[in-house]
């Protein structure tokens, strides 16, 4: 197994070990701090995960992005390429479950929009250093994402989820601010 999928193994086992008092407690923080964000308070247009159980909550993120008027575009994988392609939605009716069970918007009840025109883009991820380099989950679809994406990138993580460094490979790129309970980190990008 290569240190990669080992440390992603061992940062998903810590997460789902986590109560539900204490998960909920760390989302929230994390959401009060990205809401009350300078990033998040002058976007108008954010592309969001819609998490799944093994990710941080993002649905309150996406209430209070739409409480503000602001616009929310969700990806939906294109599994064939390992690309993502952002779609507008505002209703639960515009949702359904897709690549590996993850709630995707449905093309035909929501309208497609360029990378270039989303102002901040949430990164998930499964363990982070300093610099802004990432282990997701495995896909690859976000390092193909982040090659041509000109806006402001950000992750949610734990303290836990931040190490010093990661490996690297060639292909992976950082991003621009951590946000976790205690502190935000501008990294090097």
């Amino acid at each position: 197994m290569s240190e990669k999928k080992m440390l992603r193994q061992h940062m998903l086992t810590y997460i789902s070990g986590l109560s539900e008092f204490e998960r909920k407690n760390i989302e929230e923080k994390l959401q009060n701090q990205l809401v009350a964000s300078p990033v998040f308070q002058q976007a108008a247009t954010i592309g969001i995960t819609i998490s799944t159980a093994q990710e941080w909550a993002t649905s309150s993120i996406m209430e209070k992005a739409w409480e503000e008027g602001k616009i929310i575009a969700s990806p939906k994988c294109i599994v064939k390429t390992k690309e993502m392609q952002y779609y507008v939605w505002n209703q639960l009716d515009q949702i359904e479950a897709g690549y590996a069970g993850i709630k995707e918007p449905i093309p035909e009840k929501t309208t497609p929009i360029a990378p270039a025109d989303i102002d901040l883009l949430l990164v998930p991820g499964v363990i982070f250093d300093k610099d802004g380099y990432r282990i997701g989950y495995g896909g690859g679809y976000y390092d193909r994402m982040l090659a041509d994406y000109k806006g402001v990138t950000i992750s949610l993580c734990t303290e836990k989820q931040l190490v010093d460094r990661i490996p690297r490979e060639s292909h992976d790129l950082p991003v621009e601010l951590i946000i976790t309970e205690k502190r935000t980190i501008k990294t090097s990008k």
